[in-house]
């Protein structure tokens, strides 16, 4: 059935919108939201979401887990250990398709910094863009690491940077073509842009349905395929030049959404569905929980 009366989508304009799901925010309002698809581009959004302004008092649950504080579930735990793990992985993925090992990079949503960190620690030199003032305060006094909000963007020079990463931001942004039109802006020419969003065709997601942990409402704002992703970096001047699954995800995302169902038992069956989805993944890369990819800027002749 498609409803004409909504509006346009969000991203290309184009009218005919269908609803996809019905999600609800398990983490902390227990609120419900409705997902909509839209015909023309592929994208399934979230419909009626909070404001950018109102947004904050959703966002507990990340600054929960970024702050510092020793985990005391199990599945904390394992977030943090593969947390740690993954920083190496992320900086190996941008040094081998940047075709670079150091230069100037700009990580936007930096949460508390660890990454940015990272890779200062491996010789680039770092940018880091963070909205919430208690992440930015944490890198500071972590890692001595100064964060800038996103208004004194502003203040960044054209073609400054070699390269620009969002690990699970983008999914969160309200305002994504000014963004990626100042992202392209920013890289150098050349330049590359790294992204981490979760999957909507990924095996988990098809399993749980409108309990998948990464459907995230209503900080998703956008839930993308890596056609619908493609698609749109496309009409803002870049061009995909790789993608690859990010291994852990599948377990966590599972974990969570077992605890959605309130099965027993839920990290071992979360494990189990975890362990059966990356078994898939290994053939099926399009069917990972969780996709990098790398974008690079064209140039505006191509």
């Amino acid at each position: 059935m498609i409803y004409q009366d909504f509006d346009p989508c969000p991203l290309c304009g184009a009218s005919g919108q269908t609803p996809y799901a019905n999600c609800t925010d398990f983490t902390v309002s227990k609120e419900s939201y409705t997902l909509m698809r839209c015909p023309s581009c592929g994208v399934v959004y979230t419909l009626d979401p909070p404001s950018e302004q109102d947004m904050q008092r959703y966002d507990k649950l990340n600054l929960k887990l970024g702050l510092g504080d020793a985990p005391k579930s199990l599945t904390g735990k394992l977030y943090y250990h593969v947390r740690a793990r993954m920083l190496g992985k992320k900086a190996r993925i941008i040094e081998t398709h940047a075709y670079r090992t150091s230069g100037s990079l700009l990580n936007y949503g930096a949460k508390t910094g660890f990454f940015s960190h990272r890779m200062e620690r491996r010789g680039w030199k770092v940018t880091s863009v963070e909205r919430y003032h208690e992440e930015r305060q944490f890198s500071l006094e972590m890692f001595h690491h100064r964060m800038i909000d996103v208004p004194e963007m502003d203040s960044l020079h054209a073609g400054t940077f070699d390269v620009i990463t969002m690990w699970h931001v983008f999914e969160h942004v309200h305002h994504p073509h000014e963004l990626l039109d100042r992202f392209y802006e920013l890289l150098r020419p050349g330049g590359v842009l790294v992204m981490a969003c979760p999957n909507i065709c990924s095996t988990d997601a098809m399993y749980y349905g409108p309990y998948w942990a990464a459907y995230d409402v209503p900080r998703h704002l956008w839930h993308f395929n890596p056609s619908s992703l493609c698609q749109l970096l496309h009409r803002h001047g870049f061009t995909l030049m790789h993608h690859e699954k990010l291994p852990y995800d599948c377990f966590y995302i599972s974990i969570l959404s077992e605890r959605h169902l309130r099965h027993k038992m839920a990290f071992l069956r979360g494990m189990m569905e975890g362990l059966r989805c990356w078994r898939i993944s290994i053939t099926q890369r399009g069917k990972s929980s969780s996709l990098v990819y790398v974008f690079r800027k064209r140039k505006e002749t191509e």
